[in-house]
């Protein structure tokens, strides 16, 4: 080889070494199994400033043990780059209903930003037996600033939802009421009552009606539910018509007018409804959508 060919393919060799690119190095996975306890949900994502990533794990206990509590664990595990190596906390269930520090067998558990600030928070959902539709969902949500979990919110009762009640990707949590009425507790109509917005690294009670747009398109939604289920409730004889399924649905278009403050839409509605509905609902219903369209008639939540 001549010279200058050598010196050819140095030059090359020399432009190309730093060019060369190398692997991430990843963190091993934290030790999720646990004597006695069955993973069965492994969540990996970012909930804090750093760029690693954390895993929530959700365990059950192992079928042999016959004297294990019922409900779920939680395991967060946080990596520290410097030891390399994983530092779980345990997650609590911290409902005064409950002597248990577990949470119910019917629990889900996402991460998911609803504060829009780049990092996930942990949303915890659970559901358990109760005598009302207000009192059988909880929600917990976690954020971790600094070294530790802090709890940003939690309600074990009024059905609480995540929303983005204004389009502006950050999410509200909504807290419904009950209404009852003539019928039985578990059959209770839920409606907004309180709603939370994200203000300032917290959730605060906001005004009902700073989200009036949004709860007249649920009030639209709920009309097309009710004349759909009317229209079915005029179809030919011989189909089963259950009074009290009747009155949840028109109950629901008023009391999400009412949650509003539109009180002329909800009489107007109602009154232009009323005479079918005498028809078709038994007295004591009938009465009650009377008493809920007066102004002055409290509602038992």
């Amino acid at each position: 080889m001549t010279s200058r060919g050598l010196g050819l393919l140095l030059s090359v060799i020399l432009w190309s070494e730093p060019h060369v690119l190398k692997a991430p190095q990843l963190p091993p996975s934290p030790p999720v199994r646990e004597e006695g306890w069955i993973p069965i949900t492994v969540l990996v994502g970012n909930v804090d400033e750093d760029p690693d990533l954390e895993y929530l794990v959700v365990l059950r206990a192992a079928p042999r043990d016959a004297n294990a509590e019922e409900g779920v664990r939680l395991r967060f595990f946080d990596f520290d780059p410097e030891s390399r190596t994983w530092t779980p906390t345990e997650i609590t269930n911290e409902s005064q209903e409950s002597e248990s520090r577990l949470f119910p067998p019917e629990t889900t558990v996402t991460l998911e930003d609803i504060t829009h600030d780049g990092r996930a928070e942990i949303i915890i959902r659970s559901r358990k037996p109760a005598e009302s539709p207000g009192q059988a969902q909880g929600l917990v949500i976690l954020t971790k600033q600094g070294r530790y979990l802090r709890q940003l919110f939690v309600s074990w009762e009024g059905a609480p939802e995540l929303r983005d009640l204004d389009g502006d990707r950050i999410m509200e949590i909504v807290l419904h009421a009950e209404y009852v009425g003539p019928l039985s507790p578990e059959e209770a109509v839920l409606y907004p009552a309180q709603v939370f917005a994200y203000e300032e690294g917290v959730f605060r009670r906001a005004p009902l009606l700073r989200y009036a747009a949004h709860l007249a398109e649920m009030a639209k939604a709920a009309r097309a539910a009710y004349e759909a289920f009317k229209r079915q409730w005029d179809s030919p004889p011989g189909t089963e018509h259950d009074p009290r399924k009747l009155f949840r649905s028109i109950a629901h278009v008023l009391l999400l007018h009412r949650a509003s403050e539109d009180t002329e839409g909800m009489r107007t509605y109602y009154l232009a409804e009323r005479s079918w509905l005498r028809a078709q609902l038994p007295p004591a219903y009938l009465q009650a959508l009377d008493d809920l369209i007066t102004p002055q008639a409290s509602l038992r939540r």
